[in-house]
C-alpha cells in the first residue's frame, strides 16, 4: 500500500525503473533520489518499500535496495507467471464488460498500436484498463507482473522486433478477451511467449551491451530479474 502523499514519488520512481533508467543491479539510494525526482527523503523511502512488496526492485536488510538483476531463468519464470496471469485473467472477465471493453479500446487502442512515447504511459494504461474491467484480485498480479516484464519485453522489442510491436500485441490480447465468440487466446499466448524465452540469452546480450554503451555500471548474477 503507498500513502497517497507518497504516490507522486511512486509513480515518478516506477517510471524510472519501467523506462529503464536505472542500471541493473545498481543500488538505489534515497539520497540520490532526492536530488533527483525532486521529492523529500519520507516518501521517497515509503515509495521505495512499495516498489520492493511489488517485487519490481529488490530490498536486502543491512544493504539496501537494488535495482533488479538480469538472469534468465528469473526471466523465463516471471514470463511463464505473466503469460498464466493473462490467461486468468481472460477468464475473469465478465461477460456483460466486454462490450464496453471494446468501446475502450476503440477510444484508446490507437496509443497501444503505435509506436510508444512512453514505455510507462502504455503500461499506466494497461492496468487502468485491467482495474476498471477486469476481476480483482487476478488484475491486481496481472498489471505487478506486466510492470515487471515490461523492461526485458522492451529490450527483447528493440533486438529483434518492430518498434511498436508490444503495444500491438497487448491490443489483440484485450480485443480477443472482449470478443463474445470463443478465440484461440492460449495458442496465441503460447507462441508469442515461447519465441521470447527462446531467445532470452540473445536479449540479456543486448542489455549488456546497451548499458555497457551509455556507460551504466551493471551487476549481472543469478538474482532475479
Amino acid at each position: 500500500m503507498i500513502y497517497q502523499t507518497s504516490r507522486p514519488a511512486y509513480q515518478a520512481l516506477k517510471r524510472k525503473l519501467v523506462e529503464g533508467e536505472l542500471p541493473f543491479g545498481a543500488p538505489i539510494t534515497v539520497k540520490v533520489l532526492e536530488s533527483e525526482l525532486g521529492f523529500s527523503a519520507i516518501p521517497i523511502r515509503e515509495a521505495l518499500i512499495a516498489l520492493a512488496a511489488e517485487d519490481l526492485i529488490d530490498f536486502y536488510p543491512g544493504r539496501g535496495f537494488f535495482n533488479k538483476r538480469l538472469d534468465a531463468e528469473s526471466i523465463a519464470m516471471r514470463l511463464e507467471f505473466l503469460q498464466n496471469l493473462l490467461l486468468a485473467s481472460a477468464a475473469t472477465l465478465p461477460h456483460g464488460r466486454k462490450n464496453l471493453l471494446r468501446k475502450r479500446l476503440l477510444l484508446d487502442g490507437v496509443r497501444l498500436r503505435e509506436p510508444p512515447h512512453s514505455i510507462f504511459e502504455n503500461v499506466t494504461l494497461i492496468t487502468d484498463i485491467l482495474d476498471t474491467y477486469f476481476a480483482h484480485p487476478t488484475a491486481i498480479f496481472t498489471r505487478t507482473a506486466i510492470a515487471q516484464c515490461a523492461r526485458y519485453l522492451v529490450i527483447d522489442e528493440q533486438k529483434h522486433e518492430p518498434e511498436g510491436i508490444i503495444g500491438e500485441a497487448a491490443f489483440s490480447y484485450l480485443w480477443l478477451v472482449s470478443s463474445r465468440r470463443p478465440v484461440p487466446l492460449t495458442e496465441k499466448l503460447g507462441s508469442f511467449f515461447e519465441v521470447r524465452r527462446k531467445r532470452l540469452a540473445d536479449t540479456i546480450e543486448a542489455a549488456k551491451e546497451r548499458d555497457l554503451l551509455a556507460g551504466r555500471p551493471m551487476v549481472f548474477s543469478g538474482a532475479a530479474f
